[in-house]
């Protein structure tokens, strides 16, 4: 048995100081598997600080020895620019050393091949709901290839929405959402997902850095997200946009509903609702309080970004 097999086994069994002591010995004893174990401990500040700078010299031993979960990590870190500078290339070059060997790369490669391109979203026509507050709509902005993609990679992932009770400390359900949700973060955020997040900063006149990691919500029959505002209180780099991306369609109720502005929208898959969350003078503008109403049945997928106002470091300012 591996250093790395009784690691898993002391994992499972809870014993968490001795799975951290063996997969550090076997790290010690050239386990590549122990190295893109302790590379993701460095991305998400477990057994120790975060060190994104760490974290890439232990997956490039990996790489180096030609771990294929330690090769799409370090592609899809290299591709989103975690830290540093984007390089789609890079990453692409990683992906076709493994994509005979792993079936989410060669989907990864295939799917950004079939993508469309900047020309040819700017081509879509733009359907405004309502000039002020600025809500507009666009039919079709992803295809439901992508939307389908979003859904296969976000379903292992969601969550129940949660949040820390002030007083106990202890997690509680949402008091205002309902539904379950995971984050495409610096460690999820592929070449396609990094493309959606590109079309969705072109589409709302922003750079892809100033988005928050894309966001996806399922809603089942009875689940809702009541009336909010986007916008933040006391930030100083403000949720400027929101884009919401319905990924699929056929379900019972589940509209948005600005009830101050008047406007409600129904969308169906890969329709986008865009709508700027500040006035003029960049405050909170509570005329775009919205809902996402109750589901009567089936299940909602929705895609979110929130887009603030200058460079937002997900790195620095989230837990992955």
């Amino acid at each position: 048995m591996t250093l790395m097999e009784q690691a898993r086994g002391a994992a499972a069994a809870g014993r968490a100081q001795d799975y951290a002591a063996l997969v550090e010995r076997a790290a010690q004893a050239g386990e590549a598997e122990a190295w893109l174990e302790m590379a993701q401990w460095r991305l998400g500040g477990q057994y120790g600080p975060r060190d994104v700078k760490a974290a890439h010299a232990l997956l490039d031993k990996a790489v180096a020895a030609g771990q294929v979960a330690a090769i799409r990590l370090k592609a899809t870190l290299v591709g989103n620019g975690t830290p540093g500078r984007r390089d789609p290339d890079k990453a692409a070059k990683l992906l076709r050393r493994i994509e005979k060997a792993d079936p989410y790369a060669a989907v990864q490669l295939a799917s950004v091949k079939a993508m469309r391109t900047p020309g040819e979203i700017r081509r879509l026509p733009v359907e405004t709901l309502l000039e002020s507050p600025i809500i507009r709509a666009i039919r079709g902005l992803l295809s439901p290839q992508e939307c389908n993609y979003i859904r296969i990679l976000a379903e292992p992932q969601l969550e129940p929405s949660f949040v820390l009770d002030p007083r106990t400390g202890q997690r509680i359900p949402h008091p205002v959402r309902t539904s379950s949700g995971m984050s495409f973060g610096p460690t999820a955020e592929d070449r396609v997902i990094q493309l959606i997040n590109a079309r969705l900063a072109q589409v709302t006149g922003t750079r892809p850095e100033q988005g928050e990691p894309l966001h996806v919500l399922r809603y089942l029959p009875g689940q809702e997200y009541r009336p909010h505002v986007d916008a933040l209180p006391g930030v100083a780099n403000q949720r400027q946009w929101t884009v919401l991306v319905y990924l699929n369609h056929g379900y019972g109720g589940g509209g948005t509903r600005f009830d101050l502005a008047g406007v409600e929208f129904a969308g169906r898959e890969g329709d986008a609702l865009i709508f700027r969350n500040v006035d003029e003078a960049g405050a909170g503008d509570p005329r775009t309080r919205h809902a996402g109403l109750p589901v009567t049945q089936g299940t909602k997928w929705l895609a979110t970004r929130w887009i603030r106002a200058r460079r937002y470091h997900p790195w620095e300012e989230e837990t992955w």
